[in-house]
């Protein structure tokens, strides 16, 4: 039996044993097929991450780009119009096609490798606006910076508009070639980049994030530094974004200027400069800088051979220099000798170096001063020259043109606020420049033809001008109610009792032959034959003002006025009207008899700052509502449906009798009595800003923030924009 069994079971053996080899063989192939599967899975997962991230990618690519929009600007007639503006004030400087080029705020300047003037581009030549901001060489062309009409690209011969159409800022603060690409910095537009065919926008971080206010641009190898007007210092290296603020040891949140020193990074802001370690910048636990030196009013930092040099806004220089004994650094005073040309009042001053180039340049307000390398160690003093220096004595002493005004010998007075006041003949000759302490941030300027003087309203007090060189003023010591006058009107009507006696006086005078001082003139008027001193009323920053010299009585908000802050004020029939912040005025016998508001009237924009008048018709100027016409019956009507809802700048209104003229943020519009119709006058204004107007009858004047343009009335008649 056992035999048997045995036997029966040596039959099974070899079965059983390739039954338990086909099973190990049928396991290892089910735990690859297992593994296979789970393999192609796994590719496909990674696969379609792929391929999600690719998209996402491709979308975010997409989404950076920047559409634009590009045009030639063909250079424009200039018949019929002339501009008056400084070249002087200059914002940058490059190289291109062997000439030297200045971005100022009247244009584009090129200038020989000596500093001679080649040519002089404004709007007239094709520049959209005559307030240029930068410039940087690429691709080869000079490409520029505007202050509100984005880059223009320049071959030389042409200008190339480039506009950003999803974004309305367009002002442009900084521009850098780096290895291919032109980085662009912008004020509120963020930073973008350009290959010569696309624009794509760079923002920081895994949020994306904006950078505005940019002000400086620097890159060193790798690494793009991004100094901004309030918000610190941005820092890029490979990909990757690091902030800096006061919270990490900046003096200041307004950046001027970013040198690599070595092992470290120097920034300069406007209070003062510091350092940090560059291998420590993307360190968490290290992100921190330290103070090296506290100065107010820095503007730049540059390296000039083996020297760190940073100048203030005034040109003050200084030498960053290392102290071995107590291994601290300092900031050591350079002199420099200024020629008698160089005026105390040097602002906007940068440092520039070229590379290769063994000159240091400085940039301000009067132009552009070189110096030759002084040498591995700089001396006590530096010699700067005046580089493309050219005859500016019939231009504006400033750009900025903030009041118009003409005598009656028709010299026209332009104010600015920046530089007091420049007295032109009729032909654009300058005849005389008026500046001190007083006579400086010119709000309006008026002429009293009653006294034969022209009345200058400044943030000083009341300035009145007889003759160019007699000045008297009044401020609040004189008893006005405030420095800040913003504008002036004489009265020609006399009611009260002390003008009454005046008069009697005069007629007294002039019977027997003399002449008359006005009242309180002191020895700094001449004698005034046979005229009087106008009674007045001045718009000020607390109320209205009413009278002369030293005597004079307030009418505020206690009173009726809309509003204590007074922008513009006319005599009109027998009232006055004042145009305040909150509201239109109308005022009789001294007293406000009637308010216009946006809650009363159809004044949509309770904002008045321009006033004018003419054949019974008064005009009202409104910042953001437009221009309003006040009828004979007392009501308000609109011309927004024909202009828009235009921000009218105060003194840009006037009338010749034929036309209104307004001056506002988008150019000057014009209203010609006799159609009714509005025109729009932009293209050959240096600027769009228009801050003041005035007309002699033959021509009108615009004075905006790039300087003055004459345009003839005939030339108005063909214009059609």
């Amino acid at each position: 039996m056992k035999q048997t069994l045995s036997q029966f079971a040596a039959r099974f053996k070899p079965s059983i044993a390739g039954w338990l080899k086909h099973s190990r063989q049928l396991v290892i192939g089910l735990l690859l097929l297992q593994v296979a599967v789970v393999a192609i899975a796994a590719w496909q997962i990674k696969r379609r991450a792929e391929r999600e991230l690719d998209a996402a990618r491709s979308d975010l690519a997409r989404q950076a780009f920047v559409p634009f929009a590009k045009r030639t600007l063909p250079a424009i007639s200039g018949d019929g119009v002339t501009l008056m503006q400084s070249s002087n004030a200059t914002r940058s400087l490059a190289h291109f096609n062997n000439s030297y080029f200045a971005a100022t705020d009247g244009g584009l300047v090129e200038l020989s490798a000596e500093g001679k003037l080649k040519r002089r581009f404004t709007v007239l030549e094709g520049l959209p606006e005559s307030d240029l901001t930068a410039l940087a060489a690429f691709g080869g062309q000079l490409f520029i910076g505007t202050r509100s009409q984005g880059l223009i690209a320049f071959d030389g011969s042409r200008f190339t508009a480039y506009r950003w159409t999803d974004r309305k800022a367009q002002a442009v603060t900084a521009l850098v070639e780096d290895r291919g690409r032109l980085l662009i910095g912008t004020f509120a537009g963020g930073l973008l980049e350009f290959d010569g065919k696309q624009f794509r926008e760079l923002k920081a971080g895994a949020e994306q994030k904006r950078l505005i206010g940019i002000d400086r641009l620097g890159i060193d190898e790798s690494r793009l530094f991004v100094g901004t007007f309030a918000d610190g210092l941005w820092v890029n290296e490979s990909g990757r974004w690091q902030h800096f603020t006061v919270a990490d040891g900046l003096p200041s949140n307004r950046v001027v200027g970013v040198v690599a020193n070595g092992e470290q990074l120097l920034v300069a802001t406007d209070f003062g400069v510091a350092a940090a370690p560059i291998r420590s910048l993307f360190d968490p636990a290290q992100k921190s800088f330290q103070t090296l030196a506290t100065l107010p009013s820095l503007s730049s930092l540059v390296r000039f051979g083996n020297s760190i040099l940073l100048s203030k806004d005034n040109g003050e220089l200084f030498q960053l220099v290392a102290d071995a004994r107590t291994n601290r650094t300092q900031l050591d005073p350079i002199l420099w000798q200024r020629s008698a040309r160089v005026s105390e009042s040097l602002s906007s001053c940068q440092l520039n170096v070229f590379s290769g180039e063994p000159s240091l340049w400085l940039l301000s307000n009067e132009g552009i001063r070189r110096t030759g390398w002084q040498g591995e160690g700089l001396s006590a003093h530096l010699k700067f020259t005046s580089f493309g220096e050219s005859d500016d004595s019939n231009q504006p002493s400033n750009n900025l043109i903030s009041a118009l005004a003409f005598d009656d010998t028709g010299n026209l007075w332009a104010g600015s606020f920046r530089s007091g006041i420049d007295v032109f003949t009729r032909e654009g000759r300058r005849l005389t420049h008026l500046e001190s302490e007083v006579v400086r941030e010119i709000n309006s300027l008026v002429w009293d033809e009653a006294a034969k003087q022209m009345l200058a309203g400044t943030s000083q007090g009341l300035v009145r001008f007889n003759g160019f060189r007699q000045a008297q003023s009044s401020s609040a010591a004189d008893g006005l109610i405030s420095n800040s006058i913003l504008h002036a009107a004489p009265i020609q009507t006399r009611s009260s009792a002390s003008s009454a006696h005046l008069n009697r006086r005069i007629r007294t005078l002039e019977h027997v032959g003399r002449t008359l001082v006005c009242p309180g003139a002191g020895d700094r008027l001449k004698s005034v034959p046979r005229r009087l001193c106008s009674d007045l009323v001045l718009a000020t920053s607390r109320g209205l003002a009413f009278g002369q010299e030293k005597q004079w009585r307030a009418l505020t908000a206690v009173q009726g006025l809309p509003s204590n802050s007074v922008y513009a004020v006319l005599p009109h029939r027998e009232s006055i009207y004042a145009g305040t912040l909150g509201g239109l005025a109308q005022l009789n016998a001294g007293r406000v008899v009637r308010t216009f508001k946006d809650s009363n009237s159809k004044l949509t924009h309770n904002w008045v700052t321009a006033l004018c008048t003419f054949g019974g018709r008064l005009f009202v100027g409104t910042y953001g509502g437009g221009v309003f016409e006040l009828t004979p019956s007392g009501e308000l009507v609109s011309f927004t449906a024909e202009t828009g809802k235009l921000t009218v700048n105060s003194n840009a209104m006037t009338c010749d009798g034929e036309r209104l003229y307004v001056g506002t943020l988008e150019g000057a519009w014009v209203l010609d009595f006799d159609s009714g119709k509005w025109n729009r006058l932009k293209s050959k204004l240096p600027s769009a800003t228009v801050m003041s107007v005035a007309s002699d009858g033959e021509n009108i004047y615009f004075g905006t923030t790039s300087g003055i343009a004459r345009v003839s009335k005939k030339h108005l008649e063909l214009v059609r924009e």
